[in-house]
């Protein structure tokens, strides 16, 4: 039975990627192949090369997020994304799809055509970063001749590359929407619009996947906030294992 999973975005919340593979592996589930978009194709892409869950989170709690603030001087946002595409060439220095031990599927959202493209083939790193490229705070990631954006912005639970090819699909949502929200500022109006959209593409989407694991807590953590990383972790193992049993995947999978 060939198994498929799919993580969403949802920035530092995407940490929580990381319990509920934890917690997949810990109930004898592994993965044919992965799809992931933003932070899922972080993770995803980490994962897929061979480092372990808590290697990536030993990884997570090394970065400094103001490492990747480096202006971009540009009309096209404010922030640019090449220290994020440094550190990962010393992570996955081969920066290639074809090395990796688990197939991989990367979500971007193509500025010029406004489509979605998926990635599974050739430059690994270039594919990662057009697909966490968050609109508005990062540059725009030129790749293969293309601008891109962050690909949760269609298509926030990618499902579409693994569903002719897996027996199952079991999605993973990093990025609930938090039903008490309090417009302090226009900062917070604009983040609270761009995840209303992206969380409306993820439910959408989600009757696609076979099981549908939602971390429950997550909203009160701020998308670009790390300094909750084991608390962030800790929710999305624990409600894992829960919603395993709830849903009786274990049971599925071994069929």
């Amino acid at each position: 039975m060939k198994i498929g999973l799919v993580l969403s975005g949802g920035g530092a919340r995407g940490i929580a990627h990381l319990g509920v593979i934890k917690a997949l592996q810990e109930a004898g589930i592994n993965f044919s192949e992965i799809s992931g978009t933003s932070a899922g194709s972080i993770i995803g892409a980490l994962y897929s090369h061979g480092y372990s869950t808590d290697d990536i989170l030993s990884i997570v709690k090394e970065v400094k997020a103001f490492r990747f603030l480096q202006p971009a001087m540009s009309w096209r946002g404010i922030l640019k994304m090449d220290v994020m595409h440094k550190f990962l060439e010393q992570l996955m220095p081969h920066n290639s799809f074809e090395a990796l031990k688990i197939p991989l599927h990367v979500a971007a959202t193509n500025l010029r055509t406004g489509m979605t493209e998926y990635f599974s083939s050739g430059k690994l790193i270039g594919a990662v970063c057009a697909s966490s490229c968050i609109p508005v705070l990062f540059d725009p990631i030129e790749f293969e001749g293309e601008l891109y954006i962050d690909g949760g912005i269609l298509n926030n639970l990618p499902y579409e590359p693994l569903r002719k090819s897996c027996d199952v699909l079991i999605g993973s949502h990093s990025n609930p929407i938090d039903h008490n929200f309090e417009p302090k500022n226009a900062r917070l109006v604009m983040e609270r619009a761009l995840l209303l959209a992206i969380g409306c593409n993820v439910y959408n989407r989600s009757s696609q996947c076979d099981f549908f694991i939602e971390p429950l807590g997550l909203e009160t953590y701020k998308v670009l906030d790390l300094t909750n990383i084991d608390d962030i972790y800790r929710i999305g193992y624990e409600q894992a294992i829960k919603q395993i049993e709830e849903q009786k995947i274990t049971e599925t999978c071994k069929v």
